[in-house]
């Protein structure tokens, strides 16, 4: 609406007649304007999507290692199995409904670390018994180690603060400048030129909104959700009822 009106305004202060003495010379300057407009909000939307995706693919292998933690246990004497599973089905179901909604607030869940300490101190008490538990042991304690990785990465994530303020000022000033200067060409058709700087507003706008969407993978307008951890939370539960071992 703003785009519209600074077009409408523009054309009759100024006349369309004036405009067009500037298109040649304004040509030049606003294809210069354009391009680096356009790398600068290009570059910052494909950062902030590989952010997005990589928080993603994290949750993901964090819920991996818990499934392969848990089909690992069973090699493991039955009091131990036992209790591994328990924590491990609690750990999945305490990210979902603890650390989850803290995420949004750029906290993490004391409950989540609880369990997750839990979870190392039954590993350190374990002793293998024979060369078969320890193979699996091992197996185990790589991926433990694995898990505790992708969670310090999704909580650094959930802090992290998105685009910095210094780059939104530059796309929006920029942003600003981009469109003004698509007010100072003349065309004879006010509908043409009107839905030639709208269209170039929507589109810039469209593309603000989507970095600001995802910009805050766990805390932003869109957010990775945690289905991969009530997927796997559905399928400890599933094998538990079938007496997968």
């Amino acid at each position: 609406l703003l785009t519209i009106a600074g077009t409408v305004l523009i054309r009759r202060w100024v006349g369309v007649d004036v405009l067009k003495l500037n298109n040649e010379v304004a040509g030049f300057i606003y294809a210069v304007i354009g391009v680096l407009y356009a790398v600068l909000l290009g570059f910052t939307a494909i950062i902030v999507w590989e952010q997005f995706d990589k928080a993603q693919a994290g949750v993901d292998q964090e819920a991996n290692e818990l499934a392969d933690l848990y089909r690992d246990a069973q090699a493991f004497p039955d009091d131990t199995r036992t209790q591994l599973e328990t924590q491990l089905r609690s750990y999945a179901r305490l990210v979902v409904a603890k650390e989850w909604p803290a995420m949004a607030e750029r906290k993490s869940s004391r409950e989540s670390w609880e369990m997750y300490n839990q979870l190392w101190r039954t590993y350190h008490e374990f002793r293998p018994q024979n060369e078969h538990q320890m193979i699996w042991y091992e197996q185990s304690l790589t991926r433990l180690n694995q898990l505790g990785d992708q969670r310090r990465l999704r909580l650094l994530s959930s802090r992290s603060e998105g685009v910095p303020n210094t780059m939104w000022v530059a796309l929006l000033g920029a942003g600003v400048i981009t469109i003004g200067f698509s007010f100072l060409f003349g065309t004879k058709s006010t509908t043409a030129h009107v839905l030639m700087t709208s269209g170039l507003a929507m589109t810039i706008g469209l593309v603000l909104v989507s970095i600001l969407a995802l910009e805050e993978p766990f805390a932003g307008l869109t957010r990775v959700d945690p289905e991969a951890f009530e997927q796997v939370a559905d399928i400890f539960d599933n094998w538990s009822r079938s007496g997968i071992r």
